[in-house]
């Protein structure tokens, strides 16, 4: 019985742990986020990723928050994972 318990509860985890995305829930994943939407958005600003992400992620390393541009919402997040 607590052979069938423990498996279970390691399937459990298991499948959590594949359901969460990498690193959407940490400051390098918005960042990685932000650089994309640089990329592809604002291509003809070469100063983009510099200027708008970058300072971003120092403010979320010491932080935990993540402040979306105004094209994006606006959108607050925090209790990010500060990697």
């Amino acid at each position: 019985m607590i052979r069938i318990f423990s498996a279970a509860a390691l399937a459990v985890v298991f499948a959590l742990t594949l359901l969460a995305p990498a690193d959407a829930a940490t400051c390098s994943g918005s960042f990685n986020t932000c650089a994309s939407r640089c990329k592809t958005k604002y291509a003809s600003d070469k100063n983009c990723i510099s200027d708008h992400c970058s300072p971003k992620l120092a403010t979320c390393k010491s932080s935990g928050c993540w402040q979306q541009g105004g094209d994006f919402g606006n959108v607050l997040t925090c209790n990010l994972d500060k990697r």
